[in-house]
């Protein structure tokens, strides 16, 4: 018997390629990370990345296989079935729309190899394993779709087709470009009604969030061990200046030059990496600074200045739609019965 697995998966924005795919490449390489955080305690302006793409596999499979192998003691297991490759809440993937999918991954890329060729084979077998998991993806929120009644009007449909027409430089070009993508007209229209799917899926998530938070101005001391955090905290209850301290101690290169200054911020976004000082600083009132908190860059000590409700900056309002959308993925791979034969 073929068993169903429900899974549990690192948090991903992994909805598709097709915006690669219609502008014309999309590579083993060229999967994309959905975010991008600089290093250091305090990240003043995370980069992020909104757009519809895949990111890279984690070592945590995605999908997993959902044939057992078999031991002397179990019976062998049946074979797949016939030219299906995976079935998602009970819809299958066929071989056919697989392959197809594959080789128009395959052929996007101006700079890969004749797909019947040993290295255009090779880059086919390395690419499997994420197509794959990206028309699972597909499937899912085309179904979660369904459930919330979103459609994509031929209309819509037919404004997209001109659009990339008018992008490639007319019907000459564009009908070159599907010959060399191996892609039909009716290929493009189910890649552009996917895609516009997704982010009807995307906008109507991203429209019940918040546009509001609370945030905190805060400062902080960071030293490597608790010796040295409790002399410091004893200075300051001494009457010592907190940023003098933080100049003359503080091992955050980013922050020490301005006192320790972290700046506004508000919970969930990354601006403070480490969240055990984010909790800390969101315990005290203007004014408060906190006992030692640990966390794995060393010891600190905390003080707010100020608390705020107001406005999501737009770096902070990308990371949180960032966050429900990953949350959002998540979930509709946690609650699926997902089975795959290859």
């Amino acid at each position: 018997m073929i068993r169903k697995f429900r899974l549990s998966a690192q948090t991903a924005l992994l909805i598709m390629c097709l915006g690669v795919l219609l502008l014309g490449g999309c590579s083993a390489e060229g999967v994309q990370s959905a975010s991008v955080f600089a290093g250091g305690t305090v990240t003043p302006s995370p980069q992020i990345n909104l757009t519809i793409s895949t990111i890279n596999s984690t070592p945590t499979p995605l999908i997993v296989n959902t044939m057992p192998t078999s031991t002397p003691d179990e019976p062998t297991a049946t074979s797949r079935p016939i030219n299906i490759v995976a079935r998602v809440n009970g819809q299958d993937i066929t071989l056919e729309q697989f392959t197809a999918e594959l080789d128009h991954y395959v052929s996007a890329d101006p700079s890969s190899p004749d797909p019947n060729s040993p290295a255009g084979k090779q880059m086919a077998a390395q690419m499997k394993d994420s197509v794959l998991d990206t028309m699972i993806q597909q499937l899912l929120i085309a179904q979660d779709a369904a459930r919330n009644h979103v459609t994509v009007s031929d209309q819509q449909v037919d404004d997209g087709v001109k659009s990339l027409i008018q992008m490639r430089g007319g019907q000459d070009q564009f009908n070159a470009w599907l010959a060399a993508s191996k892609l039909s007209e009716q290929d493009v229209r189910g890649l552009i009604r996917r895609e516009l799917l997704a982010t009807a899926m995307r906008d109507r998530i991203v429209a019940q969030l918040p546009h509001t938070a609370d945030y905190v101005h805060a400062y902080h001391i960071v030293v490597a061990t608790q010796a040295t955090a409790q002399m410091i905290l004893a200075k300051l209850k001494a009457g010592a200046r907190f940023t003098a301290l933080a100049q003359q101690y503080s091992i955050d290169a980013s922050t020490r030059p301005d006192g320790g200054d972290l700046g506004w911020f508000t919970r969930g976004t990354g601006t403070v990496l480490w969240t055990e000082v984010e909790d800390a600083a969101f315990a005290l009132k203007p004014g408060q600074i906190s006992p030692i908190v640990h966390s794995p860059i060393g010891y600190h000590i905390i003080k707010v200045v100020d608390r705020q409700t107001r406005a999501l900056t737009p770096d902070d309002l990308a990371v949180i739609e960032q966050n429900a959308l990953n949350k959002w993925i998540n979930d509709l791979i946690k609650k699926a019965t997902i089975e795959k034969y290859i």
